[in-house]
């Protein structure tokens, strides 16, 4: 058997492939003792946030949850600028979910455009870097030492963790108990600003509700129920000064809303990902589903209560229960998560037991 067929062979070039991950990741590990020794003369210490696609889901929410992360990490390192870099392997873009189950090697570039935005929403952002090489991530980490904070640590990286639920309960659990609340996470002060002046042209009203729906074939347990939100509009139409804005993607869109007087559609407006999520935070409260836009909402003191949340409530740190409504740790009494699907009657006492609060505030 020849040496150069050796080389090539299938399990050659798989150990070549193992051995030059590893020692990225010797690179990574050694990096990070650097990394916490002040940089002497540096001006500027970056926080790196690696969201790296081959463990975490292809998701607006799970992004948005590490930005979150990157303003608890940058108050407790005393960091300045947040870089966020999205990670993948080209041939294998995504993890394997029926959730993402239409997203494959040639398709993933088109459908990436429905996240990037989620990566933008940080007022401390440097850098966004889309990097289609696992190797290239950990050269240029091993490469700026000296300037990068990096998170996750090697070891969650290397392991391919999903870290959801360690940034419920341990990072965000574990700063709140020392500070008593968590960053607030916000739209950058441009799209802020245009989300201001969208409720001022086209909503005029003192009171703003907006509603995320939600419809996806591929994975519709936590789909809205439109035939329940209906009613509700109708039933608010008469009674409070108050108007909604409707969120969700334009194939998603139901078109007897538009026939209401209460009901503005985001997307007769051709709003895109980080204008909806601004109108969410510029919003006077939050309903809708339990799906990746609402965690701008959960991430700051704006009442709203989200319905459909199927992940099991006894896997988080800290959370409290009353009768139906759930809450975080870092929760007001006005943010609430109930994992029944709505109902035009849990809907419209869900609305008025907000509504009683802001009504209150506002005389």
């Amino acid at each position: 058997m020849s040496i150069s067929y050796l080389r090539n062979s299938p399990a050659a070039r798989a150990l070549h492939r193992y051995l030059k991950r590893a020692l990225g990741v010797f690179r990574w590990g050694a990096t990070t003792a650097r990394i916490l020794l002040p940089a002497f003369g540096e001006k500027k210490r970056r926080l790196l946030v690696v969201y790296d696609l081959s463990s975490q889901p292809f998701s607006v929410g799970d992004t948005l949850v590490f930005q979150e992360a990157s303003l608890v990490l940058r108050e407790l390192h005393g960091l300045d600028v947040v870089d966020f870099a999205i990670v993948y392997d080209p041939r294998n873009p995504v993890i394997s979910d029926q959730a993402f189950a239409r997203i494959d090697a040639d398709s993933f570039l088109f459908h990436l455009s429905s996240v990037i935005p989620a990566a933008q929403v940080n007022p401390h952002l440097g850098s966004l870097l889309l990097l289609d090489s696992h190797e290239f991530l950990e050269s240029l980490i091993a490469d700026n030492a000296i300037t990068y904070q990096v998170w996750p640590p090697f070891g969650l990286y290397a392991g391919r963790e999903y870290l959801f639920y360690h940034c419920f309960n341990e990072l965000f659990y574990s700063y709140f108990m020392e500070h008593g609340a968590l960053p607030k996470l916000t739209s950058r002060p441009a799209a802020r600003l245009w989300a201001e002046q969208f409720i001022k042209q086209h909503v005029q009203s003192s009171f703003t509700a907006s509603v995320q729906l939600r419809r996806n074939p591929n994975n519709p347990v936590r789909d809205s129920k439109h035939d329940s939100w209906l009613p509700f509009f109708r039933y608010c139409a008469d009674r409070y000064p108050i108007k909604f804005i409707v969120i969700c993607s334009a194939s998603e869109v139901d078109a007897r809303f538009r026939g209401l007087p209460n009901v503005v559609l985001a997307k007769d407006y051709l709003t895109n990902l980080e204008q909806d999520l601004a109108l969410i935070e510029a919003a006077s409260l939050h309903m809708g589903a339990a799906s990746g836009p609402s965690a701008i909402a959960q991430f700051n003191r704006k009442p709203y209560c989200i319905f459909s949340w199927k992940i099991n409530p006894a896997l988080f740190r800290g959370i409290t229960r009353d009768g139906r409504r759930h809450h975080f740790y870092f929760s007001t009494d006005l943010q609430s998560w109930i994992t029944e699907e709505e109902t035009t009657e849990s809907l419209i006492t869900e609305f008025e037991h907000i509504w009683s609060h802001l009504n209150m505030k506002s005389l």
